[in-house]
């Protein structure tokens, strides 16, 4: 088994966490062939992505507590094993229906990597390095979207099917990988955390602390600003601008560079300046990056240039505050470490879920609804830390 400092076992929990993107990634430049092939709408195509999320979302309910009560391995690796299941079912589906179904299956056990992961951080690590092994996990992480959507433009090529059976083989791979070398790193087991009453009152206590909920909020709306992109680019890029589908992967791409850039910068931050500081410097960035990307397209400047340049900026400053509200939201309640990590998972693949389909719903063939809610996403992550965060929780944290 792998150690905590291992910079191995970080690569590991990086990759489990990239499952998400993975699986998101790589099906982006089929959206418009579905569409074609299984003679669907955009926004059964888009679909898709939504039902992904919509399983990943509600699943997480029951990861966090099950891995609270039985430890973090059990649950990811039954994770793991869905996650297989399901790419293989979308690989054998003949209709949009059965697709949109495995997808939801695909998710349930998709969620499994990124909640698991982040609940082994809390257990393993202070807040400071907890902060730092995300960013370097983030910047393992950014691979999947940086390769994935170029990868899938490829495999298009062979036939979409190929892009699910490839996702399996990942998930067995993983499921392999996470057998062999992930220790178990919790130390004390809750018996009761999957009672309803402990459920009950684990959900009072997190929503009833303000910077909990802040700090979760602000991670939910950067998501659903991120998510807006992820679903509309494929449409908005190839449909409005002409970028040809086994191009679109290495402009969708060059947002992971932004991902790593601002996880890279967060490492280097985190023991310089304060948390308050760094959170305040990533959601300016992400603000601009709205801001700018609609100015763009209402005023119809800089073509795809005025989509990708926003974005960049956007992501930067997802890199800067993902890792920072997710260890400062979890940092109060080490008691329920795994429920918390899928409270926070949660709020933000629904909200993203909600949000993916709402702007394909009204997608009009222009990019003016992905830059709407692009802007709108980043203005509400600024508006909360400013109402939830800007003055200090003074409730103390759990230590019992």
């Amino acid at each position: 088994m792998l150690q905590p400092r291992s910079r191995a076992l970080v690569a590991l929990l990086g990759a489990l966490t990239g499952l998400t993107a993975l699986s998101i990634d790589m099906s982006l430049p089929a959206l418009p062939t579905l569409t074609v092939m299984l003679g669907a709408s955009p926004d059964q195509a888009a679909l898709t992505l939504s039902m992904f999320l919509a399983g990943y979302s509600v699943s997480q309910l029951f990861y966090g507590p099950f891995a609270d009560r039985y430890g973090r391995r059990p649950p990811l690796l039954v994770g793991l094993v869905l996650f297989a299941a399901g790419g293989l079912g979308c690989a054998l589906s003949f209709s949009i229906g059965q697709l949109i179904a495995w997808r939801l299956l695909q998710g349930v056990g998709a969620c499994a990597g990124p909640i698991l992961a982040r609940a082994v951080v809390r257990d393993l690590y202070d807040r400071v390095r907890g902060v730092q092994v995300l960013s370097y996990m983030t910047l393992v992480m950014s691979v999947a979207p940086l390769f994935a959507p170029i990868l899938g433009g490829y495999l298009l090529k062979l036939h979409w099917r190929a892009i699910f059976a490839l996702l399996a083989a990942v998930g067995v791979a993983g499921l392999v990988a996470t057998w062999a070398g992930l220790p178990e790193s919790i130390q004390t087991r809750n018996q009761r955390a999957t009672r309803p009453a402990e459920l009950l009152r684990n959900l009072l206590d997190f929503f009833s602390r303000r910077t909990c909920v802040g700090y979760a909020l602000v991670g939910c709306f950067v998501f659903c600003g991120l998510f807006s992109y992820i679903s509309a680019s494929p449409f908005v890029l190839i449909e409005v601008f002409g970028v040809p589908s086994d191009r679109y992967g290495y402009v969708f791409g060059l947002s992971a560079f932004a991902l790593m850039a601002g996880a890279l910068l967060n490492t280097r931050l985190v023991h310089r300046v304060t948390p308050a500081f760094i959170l305040r410097l990533g959601i300016g960035l992400v603000l601009a990056g709205g801001v700018t990307m609609l100015a763009c397209v209402s005023l119809h400047l800089g073509g795809v240039a005025g989509i990708v340049g926003p974005v960049l900026l956007f992501v930067t400053g997802m890199g800067l505050v993902m890792p920072n509200a997710v260890a400062a939201a979890m940092e109060p309640v080490p008691h329920m470490a795994g429920f918390a990590s899928s409270l926070i998972g949660c709020l933000q693949t629904a909200g993203g879920s909600l949000t993916g389909y709402l702007v394909s719903a009204f997608y009009n063939h222009t990019a003016l609804p992905m830059a709407v809610s692009v802007c709108v996403s980043a203005a509400l992550a600024a508006i909360t830390y400013f109402v939830f965060l800007a003055r200090p929780d003074t409730r103390a944290p759990h230590t019992a």
